[in-house]
């Protein structure tokens, strides 16, 4: 075999061998991104490039087309090798799925397939004719196949470089040097490459393709040692936020749901394919009470509630997306807080606990007399749970007797007696026996009363707790507790007696004391938390003509119309009542000044929009509302209602329906 040496074929073996080297530096980093892919990539450059050195170097035509057929192995690859080290690079892993890399993959394997085969079809080569004999090249003619292989590579070069771009427009230094270096070098083989292709080269014959990775591998290794490339790759954010615990929501400038990570998905129990693109009450319909949470807010912090069972709970900051001038949507972000609020619960009950108990001991040894003893113990254990019969057994061992100074039972102290426990040991002598805690529950057949004169007490009770009462080792006594079923109905009742009193009976929403007991809390906590609190104060207009026109019945059915519509468009955390007459106010919390006036302007185009079946048929009627902020110079809850009762005054007087009340020189505008 005929062998001539030319400066081309050495050039292009110091590519193979620089290729070699950078796949070894490389090699070294391989933990970052994209860093695979690469190796790949230069070892398929050095493949290329040292098969078309075997080409430069060999005379026959016989040996000349062999090599050829060689270095197209590398050839193909290269392209391709390049995209998936850019997708690699920029984290762009859905691309890089095993279906994605197959398709990339069935161009680069055919046109092997058809090389390989060329003397049948010459779909790569057509002719083959002898360049200059000083240069030792052959100038191949070329065949459809061949720029359909062209076209693809150079589409998949300049995909990647765009996929690099784009990655340069979205990071911050030094990751823009990296890129930029990376970009810079993989312009060299496609201009070298394009020479090629348009016969542009002065020396016939040349493809300078592979020579030109020369420059881009003396690129790479130059980025390597100075920029720490594949040693300090940027985690795009995307990947980021894909693994993060909390869960993120994407949410449009109309409220749909834009984009969702895998905790939300696990947090709401949806899934993403299904409600990307959806109005945020649909897709987040089992979180009803998340969507009314951050329903018209660009910016919150705060905690929220599951209403399933057990309840979880979750910090929810809502931060705006987009400049001042234009909301672009709002990032929804919401962290599991359960464990921290279970255990804090926990440590609270704990320590509520010890106070009680280190009080029931000071009690016990602080010298006080047997009766107020016992009655302090009670207090103090009724802290922790109702009870409705209490006392202290005394037992005397020598005699079997157990005494009872005194009793709790029907609200009142009684005085006890001395009982023999051989006759009926009961509960007291099973604890004394067992020298361990008795607790029965639901119901109880056997004797818990403390004195044989108690079954109205037996047949009542529905829990009993005696704890034996030792002295080195010795009982001396048992202290019980009996719980009774009335008692859970006292509470019930004293509960719904509280709710009713705060509830307006015609409207089912909260009356004026009911306002003034909440407003004053959401005051307080707006100005502990420096939190936005808004309020919003309105009436119907014309309301006694109309009920003197209509009837008062009518005009309860108006109330309760208004009400209801009201009720449906606020969120859960909104304050709510009636305050007189056809008078309603409204308290926003974590609502600034600019999202009290859209829910003021949506409850004004609701409330017009109403249609009340009456017996006079089908009614509608229009409000005025007046809406003020929280500011430093108020100083109670009544002056931010004032506030906005006077805005509502001033929307009425000018008929603009909403009127905003901002402290400049009669307080609105």
């Amino acid at each position: 075999m005929t062998w001539i040496y030319t400066p081309y074929a050495a050039a292009l073996h110091v590519t193979a061998f620089i290729a070699i080297c950078v796949a070894v530096l490389v090699l070294l980093r391989r933990n970052a991104s994209g860093a695979d892919a690469f190796i790949l990539l230069m070892f398929a450059v050095a493949e290329w490039s040292l098969t078309s050195g075997m080409e430069a170097v060999s005379v026959s035509l016989e040996h000349k087309i062999f090599w050829s057929k060689v270095e197209y192995l590398g050839a193909v690859m290269s392209p391709t090798l390049f995209l998936i080290f850019t997708l690699e690079y920029r984290q762009l892993t859905r691309f890089l799925s095993p279906r994605y890399l197959i398709l990339y993959s069935v161009i680069p394997l055919t046109a092997l397939v058809v090389t390989m085969t060329n003397e049948l079809h010459g779909l790569i080569w057509n002719s083959y004719t002898f360049g200059p004999s000083n240069l030792n090249t052959i100038i191949y003619g070329h065949g459809f196949f061949y720029y359909v292989l062209i076209t693809y590579d150079y589409l998949l070069v300049l995909t990647g470089i765009w996929i690099l771009a784009a990655g340069w427009a979205k990071s911050r230094q030094p990751y823009r040097r990296q890129i930029a270096i990376i970009v810079f070098g993989s312009f060299f083989p496609l201009l070298g490459g394009l020479l090629y292709v348009f016969d542009l080269n002065p020396f016939p014959g040349l493809d300078i393709t592979p020579i030109s990775f020369l420059f881009t591998g003396i690129v790479i290794a130059f980025g390597i040692f100075k920029f720490r490339l594949f040693e300090l790759v940027p985690i795009a954010r995307h990947v980021l936020i894909e693994h993060m615990k909390d869960g993120v929501l994407v949410l449009d400038s109309n409220d749909n749901l834009a984009d969702i990570n895998p905790a939300a998905e696990k947090y709401l129990n949806i899934r993403a394919e299904k409600c990307l693109g959806m109005p945020a009450s649909e897709a987040l319909n089992a979180w009803a009470a998340l969507v009314r949470r951050f329903d018209n807010a660009l910016e919150m912090q705060t905690e929220i509630q599951t209403s399933e069972n057990p309840a979880r709970y979750f910090e929810l900051h809502i931060h705006p997306l987009g400049s001042r001038q234009k909301i672009s949507g709002r990032l929804v972000m919401f962290h599991d807080i359960t464990a921290r609020r279970q255990a804090e619960k926990e440590l609270a009950r704990q320590n509520e606990e010890l106070s009680i108990i280190n009080r029931i001991n000071l009690a016990v040894t602080s010298g006080l007399d047997m009766e107020q003893t016992i009655k302090t113990l009670h207090e103090q254990c009724n802290l922790m749970v109702p009870i409705d019969v209490f006392y202290v057994a005394l037992y005397d061992e020598q005699n079997a007797l157990i005494n009872v100074p005194v009793y709790y039972e029907q609200g009142q102290y009684q005085t006890g007696l001395l009982r023999d426990i051989k006759e009926r040991p009961g509960t007291i002598g099973n604890v004394i026996r067992t020298r361990r805690t008795l607790y029965l529950s639901d119901s109880i057949n056997t004797v818990t009363g403390p004195l044989n004169r108690a079954p109205d007490v037996e047949k009542r009770a529905k829990s009993y707790i005696g704890i034996p009462l030792t002295v080195r080792d010795k009982v001396v006594g048992v202290m019980v507790a009996v719980h009774a079923a009335s008692a859970i109905e006292n509470a019930r009742l004293y509960a719904e007696e509280q709710r009713l009193a705060i509830v307006d009976e015609l409207t089912g929403i909260y009356n004026y004391r009911g306002l003034v007991e909440f407003g004053t809390r959401e005051v307080e906590r707006a100005r502990r938390f420096n939190h936005p609190l808004s309020a919003l104060f309105f009436d119907i207009d014309g309301f006694r003509q109309f009920n003197n026109q209509h009837s008062h019945v009518t005009g309860n059915l108006v109330l309760q119309a208004i009400a209801q519509t009201t009720r449906k468009s606020l969120r859960a955390v909104d304050v709510f009542a009636r305050y007189g007459g056809d008078e309603f106010v409204i308290l926003l919390p974590e609502t600034n000044l600019e999202g009290a006036r859209f829910t003021a302007q949506r409850l004004y185009d609701s409330t017009a929009a109403i249609k009340i079946p009456t017996e006079q048929g089908e009614l509608g009627v229009t409000i005025s509302i007046g809406i003020a902020s929280l500011a430093e110079d108020l100083h109670n809850f009544s002056e931010l209602i004032d506030r906005a009762s006077r805005a509502e005054h001033k929307a009425k007087e000018g008929k603009q329906g909403v009127a905003v009340f901002n402290g400049k020189e009669n307080g609105l505008n």
